[in-house]
């Protein structure tokens, strides 16, 4: 995996490569998929949790074909930050059979903060499986409720249910 990073935490475990965001800036992350029958995978984390502007662009291209990608990104955003993750899937007119799957997961925690997540795919060929996924949202009530009735702190329910938000990727 080919990467541009500005103060991006990287690791590498058993194929999957890893990226963590914590510090305004902007970020680049490219997953070549350039190898015939290769699989890759990125998962990454935006804590946005200082004031600035974080601006987190991927793109996954599939050059050649029977090539498999999936990138997901969670994030969390307060106290002001302002984040904008643009997610780009393409696969080129040559690279059939390939499969691609991008998610962008942004998780608001007050009304201070902004967070957007713009999905794209750019697709040249008809014998592909491509999809993506983007949401944002803000902690549901329900659940902070339910933890409550269990004896739980509100501040407490928070970080139970934002740990269990990224763990999925973490």
């Amino acid at each position: 995996m080919k990467t541009k990073t500005q103060e991006i935490k990287n690791t590498r475990t058993q194929g999957v490569e890893r990226f963590l965001v914590t510090k305004p800036g902007k970020y680049e992350y490219e997953v070549m998929m350039d190898e015939l029958n290769s699989e890759k995978e990125l998962l990454g984390i935006v804590k946005a949790e200082t004031e600035g502007d974080y601006e987190i662009n991927l793109l996954s291209r599939h050059l050649v074909g029977k090539t498999k990608c999936r990138v997901e990104v969670k994030g969390i955003v307060s106290n002001g930050a302002r984040v904008k993750v643009r997610g780009t899937v393409k696969i080129d007119e040559g690279a059939v059979e390939s499969d691609s799957f991008l998610a962008m997961k942004l998780l608001m925690l007050d009304n201070k903060s902004m967070a957007v997540a713009e999905p794209e795919l750019e697709i040249l060929n008809n014998e592909v499986k491509a999809s993506h996924s983007a949401s944002v949202g803000r902690i549901d009530e329900e659940q902070l409720f339910y933890l409550e009735t269990r004896g739980v702190s509100k501040s407490e329910a928070e970080k139970l249910i934002i740990k269990g938000f990224l763990g999925e990727v973490e």
